[in-house]
């Protein structure tokens, strides 16, 4: 099982620390069955445990039962002793002469992990070498066959491998992928199997930062504020408060889920992690305190006041989080009074901006999307046929006229004419239709969010005589990729536009170096809250490191394209903070995600 699902459950039960101390004691034999008898002491947990003894969590609580319920300083824990007879392999003497392998006797307490790490191979050539680990796990006394690297090494040289060659995929067939979930899988990013796994290898560096105004120099360096390390403060809903409902035995066999907030901040977690290795290697040194919440708005101010007032918190440097709405302004009203920047990582709100100059939020605003959607439309398509659909009924109009706004004032910027057509929404697409030109491509804009109004449009246009001719680029909403009625062929048809903050290059060296190190350290693939911990981890504290405490005085100095999420930020007010206005223009095309020529 996954070592960061583990992780997950350690998170929920047991709310104690990642690592456990060995304590191994006196063995007793019981039913025929030798158990070790292990004293718990303070901080150990079950995943540590197990992680210890080389065997699965599920087989200590089984021996075990009240250890359902948590377990203290001072229990004691029969856990099983797990004896493989040693099997010996049928190429074991050719293997032997050859050099190929070297054998390796398990002993306790050692892992998959730790022996990965001791012969510097991956963990899935042990498991390929070695099949009964699949089936029943790394056992004491089982002989193991692990590939001789360095014997590798020089025959590669002997050797050498011609160049591989690397097919051309066909075409996809856009019969092929009708369904809602093929798309969502694109959109989530669950392709990444599509990048070829390598040796592991430390992460490669981000690019470095951009100027954001390059003809205007940045302010010299204030060699006063820095300092030899930086207190880093996460808050995140770790721990669930309905962890009491929850059994570890149907967590275990995946019939039941943990809660939403729990994944999405261990994930989040573990992505801040490989930016801080990554920039740890760079001289950048930082003291991360991790702060449970609650996700519950009921327990959550009085959890967080006891933060607040925790001895040392205000020796902050940089805050992360809480991602909900009034967490985050609870938290920056302190952040303000003692100095301290304060991101928020999930808020779209410009609201938790206001009055306070030391926040700054990486989700940029809906209408910062279309301002932006505006802008691309302008510098690419102004000779096109451009038509802004009106509908009258909906909740969000403003969008309408904010696009218009910005459109026109794109045009008389670059001394164009205005060349927007702003046409009426009806059932029959009659007026659309009337504004069709067939000797151009007809660019239709869509600034709407109102989930039903968007299928039955997409629907409607993608299924009339209009998109025949094939001219038509619709331009949506982010929003739309989560709108369950869509048909994913109608957005392929209509060759689909949004505007977004997140894109991940599959193919790009940062975002394999990343891949390569999450699954290295965390045994499964990242997930976006991964990707995303990694970047406003990576943006922030690299700018603290060379900037100390100055810092919220030039995050608008830098501009930062990361693997997932990008950062151009921008003050929203005089005395608010900054809002985070980077955005790409992507498409849906030959059903997956690309971006634009910006």
């Amino acid at each position: 099982m996954k070592r960061s699902y583990y992780i997950l459950i350690l998170l929920v039960l047991f709310a104690g620390n990642l690592f456990s101390q060995k304590n191994s004691d006196k063995t007793i034999t019981k039913d025929g069955k030798k158990f070790y008898l292990h004293i718990v002491t303070k901080g150990e947990t079950i995943y540590g445990i197990s992680k210890d003894y080389s065997i699965p969590p599920r087989d200590i609580v089984m021996e075990n039962p009240k250890a359902m319920e948590g377990i203290s300083p001072g229990d004691t824990l029969r856990v099983p002793q797990q004896v493989a007879e040693s099997k010996p392999m049928a190429d074991t003497a050719r293997d032997r002469a050859s050099g190929k392998y070297i054998y390796h006797k398990v002993v306790p307490k050692e892992t998959l992990y730790s022996l990965a790490k001791q012969y510097k191979v991956s963990i899935s050539s042990l498991d390929s070498l070695n099949p009964d680990i699949k089936t029943k796990g790394l056992q004491v006394g089982q002989n193991l066959r692990i590939p001789n690297t360095q014997s590798a090494t020089n025959t590669a040289i002997a050797q050498p491998k011609p160049a591989p060659v690397t097919p051309t995929p066909p075409a996809p067939k856009k019969d092929s992928v009708k369904t809602s979930q093929a798309y969502q899988n694109l959109v989530s990013h669950q392709h990444i199997d599509t990048v070829k796994k390598v040796i592991n290898k430390p992460i490669t560096t981000p690019p470095p930062f951009q100027p954001n105004v390059p003809t205007a120099p940045i302010a010299g360096v204030d060699k006063s504020k820095l300092l030899n390390r930086y207190n880093v403060a996460l808050i995140m809903p770790f721990t669930s408060e309905n962890a009491d409902t929850l059994h570890i035995n149907r967590l275990l066999d995946g019939t039941e889920q943990l809660p939403l907030y729990t994944q999405i901040s261990t994930e989040f977690y573990q992505g801040t992690m490989v930016a801080l290795d990554s920039l740890a290697k760079q001289g950048i040194r930082v003291n991360l305190h991790l702060y449970n919440i609650s996700s519950s708005s009921d327990t959550s101010a009085f959890r967080l006041d006891s933060i607040l007032k925790a001895p040392g918190f205000a020796n902050t440097n940089l805050i992360i989080g809480p991602p909900s709405t009034g967490q985050f302004r609870q938290v920056a009203r302190y952040a303000a009074q003692h100095n301290i920047p304060i991101v928020s990582p999930i808020v779209a709100d410009n609201s938790v901006l206001q009055n306070n100059p030391y926040t700054s939020k990486v989700t940029p605003t809906s209408m910062t999307e279309v301002e932006k959607m505006a802008d691309y439309a302008a510098s690419h398509y102004a000779k096109c046929n451009v038509l802004l659909l009106h509908h009258r009924d909906a909740i969000d109009e403003t969008y309408y006229e904010n696009f218009k706004k910005r459109y026109n004032a794109d045009m008389a910027l670059y001394s164009e004419k205005d060349t927007i057509t702003a046409v009426d929404y009806s059932d029959n697409l009659e007026i659309l239709g009337r504004k069709m030109n067939e000797d151009k491509n007809n660019i239709i804009v869509a600034p709407y969010q109102q989930a039903s109004f968007v299928a039955k449009l997409v629907n409607k246009l993608a299924n009339s005589k209009y998109a025949d001719h094939d001219s038509i680029v619709l331009f949506g909403m982010h929003s739309w990729l989560n709108n369950d009625n869509l048909d994913m062929d109608n957005l392929d048809t209509l060759d689909f536009h949004f505007p977004s903050n997140d894109y991940v290059n599959y193919s790009d060296s940062c975002a394999k170096g990343f891949i390569r190190t999450y699954r290295y350290d965390y045994y499964t693939e990242p997930s976006t809250f991964a990707m995303q911990g990694f970047d406003i981890a990576y943006y922030y504290v690299r700018l603290l490191g060379k900037y100390g405490t100055a810092l919220q005085d030039h995050l608008g100095d830098c501009k930062y394209n990361g693997i997932h999420t990008s950062f151009d930020l921008h003050r929203s007010g005089d005395t608010s903070g900054y809002d985070n206005k980077a955005i790409y223009i992507l498409e849906y095309r030959n059903y997956a995600i690309l971006k634009g020529t910006q």
